[in-house]
Parts: C-alpha cells; sequence; structure tokens
C-alpha cells in the first residue's frame, strides 16, 4: 500500500514538472502578444494575426504593395516602417506620440517595426491599445556595408536597412521621433520622395518609396563604395542621396522645407518659442540632440497640458485632436 502511494506521489511529481516545463516553453515562445484591441505578433516573411479568436489569413510583406496601392494614381503603398536595432526598445511617450501621429493622420493599413526585439515598456503597452495593425518583423541588424567595409556609425545599419526595407517591399520609412502632420497623399504619387536636411544633404529620416524604384535601386549600389573608416556621417547616407538628386532629377521628388523641420540649430526656438509649422508634412523633434543641448522631453500627457510653444502645441494636437486642445 505504502508503495502504491509512493508510486502515484512520483506521478504527481512528474506530471507537475511536466506541466511546469510546458508552460515555460509556450511562454518562451509564443508568437502574439495581445492588448484589448489589437494583437502584435513577431514575424519573417510571412505574418498570420488571431484576434478574438478569429485567424486572418497570413499576411506576406511581399502583398503589401499589391495591397496598398488601389487609390488611383498613388504609387507608395500606404505602409509604414520603422527601424529599430540593438538593446530593447524601452518605449517612450514620444515614441507613442509618434506612432499616435501615423495612426491619426495616414490611417496606414500596416504599420512595421523592423529589428530584433519587440519594443516594451508602459507607452508600448498603451501604444498597442490605440494603434491598430502593428506587426513586428524580425531582422538582424547588417554587419557591414555592401562592400564589406566596417560601419564607422552604428546609425549607418540602420540607413542601410531601411534603404533596403523600402526598396523591397515599398512604403514609408519614419524615425521614431517622428510627429506626422499632414496625409502624405500628395506625395505618395511620386516613385520616390526625400526631404531635404541641408544645402548638400537630404534627410533620411523620412523616405517615401515605390518597391524596386529605381532611384532607391541607384542609391541602394552606393553602400559597395562606402569608406569604411573613413566615412563621414553624413556621406553615403545623406550626401550622396543629394548628389543624386542633382543629377536624376524626374527620379525622386525633394521636399525642401516640410519634412525635417526644424533643424536641430532651431531646437530652443521649437520648444519654447514660436515655429511656423502649418506647411510640414511631419516635424522631427531631434530626441537625443534636444538631450545633448539640456532639452527635457516630455514623459507624459501632464508635460505637454501647458507646455508653452510650438512643441506643446503640436503634442497637443496629436494627443487631444484639433477640437481638443487645452
Amino acid at each position: 500500500m505504502k508503495r502504491k502511494r509512493n508510486y502515484r506521489l512520483f506521478l504527481l511529481i512528474l506530471f507537475c514538472i511536466f506541466l511546469a516545463v510546458t508552460i515555460i516553453w509556450v511562454t518562451r515562445h509564443m508568437e502574439i502578444q495581445p492588448s484589448n484591441r489589437n494583437i502584435l505578433l513577431k514575424c519573417n516573411a510571412y505574418c498570420a494575426i488571431q484576434l478574438d479568436n478569429r485567424t486572418i489569413k497570413p499576411l506576406s510583406l511581399h502583398q503589401t504593395e499589391r495591397q496598398s496601392t488601389g487609390e488611383e494614381g498613388l504609387l507608395v503603398p500606404n505602409v509604414i516602417h520603422f527601424v529599430w536595432f540593438g538593446d530593447p526598445w524601452s518605449f517612450t511617450f514620444l515614441n507613442y506620440l509618434s506612432f499616435l501621429s501615423v495612426h491619426k493622420v495616414l490611417s496606414p493599413e500596416y504599420i512595421f517595426i523592423h529589428g530584433e526585439n519587440i519594443p516594451n515598456g508602459y507607452w508600448w503597452n498603451r501604444t498597442t491599445l490605440d494603434v491598430s495593425n502593428i506587426y513586428h518583423v524580425y531582422r538582424q541588424a547588417p554587419t557591414t556595408a555592401l562592400n564589406g567595409q566596417p560601419f564607422k556609425f552604428k546609425e549607418h545599419k540602420s540607413d542601410l536597412a531601411r534603404l533596403q526595407i523600402i526598396l523591397s517591399y515599398g512604403g514609408i520609412y519614419l524615425d521614431k521621433d517622428m510627429i506626422v502632420l499632414k496625409s502624405f497623399n500628395q506625395l505618395r504619387k511620386y516613385q520616390t520622395v526625400f526631404g531635404r536636411e541641408t544645402k548638400y544633404a537630404l534627410t533620411n529620416s523620412v523616405i517615401l518609396g515605390q518597391k524596386k524604384a529605381p532611384f532607391l535601386k541607384i542609391l541602394h549600389l552606393a553602400y559597395y563604395a562606402y569608406n569604411g573608416p573613413t566615412e563621414t556621417w553624413t556621406g553615403t547616407s545623406l550626401r550622396v542621396p543629394d548628389s543624386m538628386s542633382r543629377i536624376l532629377p524626374a527620379m525622386v521628388h525633394v521636399e525642401q522645407d516640410t519634412f525635417n523641420r526644424p533643424l536641430w540649430n532651431d531646437l530652443k526656438v521649437y520648444f519654447h518659442g514660436s515655429y511656423n509649422w502649418s506647411r510640414l508634412y511631419a516635424t522631427h523633434v531631434w530626441a537625443r540632440k534636444a538631450k545633448q543641448t539640456g532639452l527635457a522631453l516630455p514623459k507624459s500627457p501632464d508635460d505637454i497640458r501647458h507646455w508653452n510653444g510650438s512643441f506643446g502645441e503640436i503634442t497637443r494636437f496629436i494627443y487631444y485632436g484639433p477640437n481638443d486642445v487645452v
């Protein structure tokens, strides 16, 4: 009798161990991270989304161009791409505002985050509640330029990746501290769109592109001439596109002053003074530059509620809406 009880106890312990291992395995390998309204999932070439116990047919990144360019005369799909490499992305209130602006102003069909890690934190959880159709696409950072040269600046890894993503799939790339203010539909009729940063450099904080656009194909080849240890910050990423736009103006549309404004040297006026943002398609907050110059960034809605200056106006416009600015 005692032996029988020990045997049952052994089976119970064995079952508990098996159950614990199964729970740990499922937790670590679970692909879907649910929120109340939207589902975020990891995917590579293909994604499937499950919502309210309904499985929606798998989505292929290669299908996004066909699905998103139904509007007559528009070449660029209404699909948004963000890129993040490195440490896990601890989402900030500013990142939330960026995604919220995309959702409210552009109403994209899909928002893709390309990188190794899914974002985290309170404001990421809030984003998955308030913003629809977010997908995480696992992508490793490129280790070298196309000619095998090492990247002098880690940011150049993202510069190459964002170019390759738009070239491969089409859509709109945005930096994670961009705030969208106006519809891009007038720009989506062009094969490729860049904005001007300085007199001799374009910006890649926003890129609009049709899949396999000729300008992007040629620009991609520039990374076979990347200079490795002697590369400059703006060289291949910003100055080469500018030179190409002058040689091949028919292949690219350049917005002169409606994308990457204000510039970093106007941040103090932008944050605490008056800056005319009525013409901007999108504004660049320059979060890293702001921190370097001692300018505080908002951490919550309380910080923007009574923020004096144009930056306060813009963030309230996105967060509260045009009719509810306080």
